[in-house]
């Protein structure tokens, strides 16, 4: 059952229009939705879109939204990255679909065996992409639209491997998608400097501060481009 008192709200994490620098303000709700976390919980998440409030912008109409609010589902999920990511991890496992729904069911997260296999299928997918044509499209997009580039990138753990998503700011589109195993750090690396390895990074919002990852990606990111951290959930 959904806990309505557990309501969260998120304000994008940039305030400042990156056309105009005038100021952001409210313009209306991206996304509500309630989200199904690991520990169980399910909390509902709104996303708040803020448009610059200047007539004379030429980018006026555009809405920005929270990362934070963003990473905690990946786009087109009900469930938190967390819970994916495991659902995921137990599949590489071979378990049956009957054995992950009763694992589940013990941090009372609520999923049929059916929606097991639609979720591992679509992760799948999306998993064994070739995302090097949709990054240099996402890329070209942002120059030619905000003449700048902002991307999210989240590390979730599962077990004994990482599962990486890595977003668009301006658009939310899923631009990356990884699975690896920890011991992979070369490869982790590899995949992440295809990201960031580009003087027209401007903003990066990435995991918390105090990870490991956080400090590889501030030590080989251009020294133009501005890390913020996640705030911790």
């Amino acid at each position: 059952m959904e806990n309505t008192k557990d309501i969260r709200s998120y304000k994008p994490e940039i305030l400042t229009c990156p056309f105009c620098k005038g100021k952001l303000s409210y313009k209306h709700t991206v996304s509500n939705k309630v989200i199904q976390f690991y520990d169980g919980k399910h909390i509902r998440v709104k996303n708040l879109g803020y448009g610059c409030q200047k007539e004379t912008c030429t980018n006026k109409d555009h809405v920005y939204f929270s990362q934070t609010a963003s990473k905690m589902c990946i786009k087109g999920y009900t469930y938190s990255s967390k819970v994916i990511a495991t659902i995921y991890g137990y599949k590489q496992k071979h378990y049956s679909r009957e054995k992950i729904c009763d694992l589940l069911a013990d941090n009372n997260i609520e999923i049929s065996a059916r929606n097991i296999d639609n979720i591992y299928n679509k992760m799948k997918k999306q998993i064994n992409t070739d995302y090097e044509q949709i990054i240099n499209s996402s890329y070209e997009k942002m120059m030619n639209e905000f003449n700048e580039i902002r991307i999210s990138i989240d590390f979730i753990s599962v077990f004994d491997n990482s599962m990486i998503s890595i977003r668009d700011s301006f658009f939310n589109e899923q631009i990356g998608l990884y699975f690896f195993k920890k011991t992979e750090t070369e490869l982790i690396e590899k995949t992440i400097k295809r990201y960031i390895d580009n003087k027209n990074i401007t903003y990066i919002t990435t995991v918390r501060n105090i990870m490991p990852s956080y400090q590889y990606i501030k030590k080989h990111v251009n020294e133009n481009t501005k890390i913020i951290a996640f705030i911790k959930d």
